[in-house]
């Protein structure tokens, strides 16, 4: 595999309302002829009232224009993943962390979150039977027919105090694992609409341990899961069809060349664990993933069977990619490396 070219689409300069903010955690699909990008919009890396998601648009991938800019007032809409339902429809999905408009200085460092949540809630007056003041976050999608034309924002209640992160979409139902929260150990929840969600199995994470995951899935519906944060910080995991409650995890090794001495743990590899993960399966059977390791962003080729990732490639950026398969390429999207202030995409020839 090669790097065809790369470019940058999208920068901070094109933020009207702003003359400061940082832009980072890029999504990518395609949807209706059109490419779609995602990415977060806020003054910090960490939950703030001016955290918000823009979604841009490009028939060729070169010109790009913005297609929706989805706020909350009190809230910080994280990182927002595409994805298309079984209606064909455009789905945006996110967890929005409720913030406040005052920095919290007692218990927090200068390097710290001052903006973090539930305080906002608990303050005096409020009534000491009242749920509602332990509510940190909500997980909360977006619809559009059209790409254009969005939809009001969906919430349910599972969805009250997690962060459901990426979505896949098999068989007309989507997938998503949720972690944090009330989802401390990892859930598996199915969406047959994309508003409404239900769990699916609970206590998901190996050992209890995870954070963001990514899905893919068999013509026979067997699943896999790319983990971060586990016992080891990237795992492969094999859930059973139909209904997915039996899962197999093993800790991946790392093939960092062709011609590399014996391949080695990935904690070896890492120094960490694999930032963003998002794993997708081509149309000739391969599994393919990106993600940040090592402080760049990395495309994997995966063998499931031996839990073996392959590096293929490094790109000069960082921020959770996009990764998305078309016409004989991959596209990826990335944010620039070390100043969070620009958008790229490259695209990659899958020719061995």
């Amino acid at each position: 595999m090669q790097i065809v070219e790369t470019r940058k689409i999208w920068s901070v300069d094109q933020i009207p309302d702003r003359e400061e903010s940082r832009i980072e955690f890029p999504h990518l699909i395609r949807f209706r002829e059109h490419w779609y990008c995602c990415f977060r919009e806020g003054k910090i890396h960490m939950n703030h009232p001016s955290g918000r998601c823009r979604v841009i648009r490009s028939a060729d991938g070169e010109q790009w224009e913005t297609a929706a800019l989805f706020e909350w007032n009190g809230g910080d809409v994280r990182e927002t993943r595409l994805a298309v339902t079984a209606e064909n429809r455009l789905m945006a999905n996110t967890s929005i962390y409720f913030v406040s408009d005052e920095p919290r200085e007692i218990g927090y460092s200068s390097g710290g979150a001052p903006y973090e949540s539930h305080y906002q809630l608990d303050k005096p007056g409020t009534p000491e039977d009242d749920l509602e003041r332990n509510v940190a976050r909500q997980s909360a999608t977006w619809l559009s027919a059209d790409g254009k034309n969005w939809g009001s924002i969906n919430v349910c209640p599972t969805g009250i105090n997690n962060w459901r992160w990426d979505v896949v979409w098999n068989h007309g139902m989507g997938y998503s694992i949720g972690y944090c929260g009330k989802d401390h150990d990892g859930t598996l929840y199915r969406t047959r609409d994309g508003k409404n969600w239900r769990v699916l199995k609970r206590n998901f994470f190996p050992e209890g341990q995870g954070n963001e995951a990514s899905l893919a899935f068999g013509k026979d519906g067997t699943a896999w899961c790319l983990l971060r944060g586990g016992p080891s910080p990237a795992m492969i995991g094999i859930g059973e069809p139909p209904f997915y409650q039996n899962w197999t995890w093993r800790h991946t090794t790392i093939a960092v060349e062709a011609n590399d001495p014996p391949y080695m743990r990935s904690k070896d590899y890492f120094r960490g664990d694999l930032g963003g993960p998002k794993m997708i399966r081509l149309q000739d059977g391969r599994l393919m993933a990106a993600g940040r390791a090592n402080g760049r962003v990395t495309l994997f080729r995966i063998d499931h069977v031996k839990a073996m990732l392959t590096k293929c490639l490094e790109l000069e950026g960082t921020s959770y990619p996009g990764l998305v398969e078309h016409e004989q390429e991959l596209w990826i999207t990335y944010g620039s490396l070390g100043t969070a202030s620009e958008i790229h995409l490259a695209r990659v020839s899958m020719e061995e």
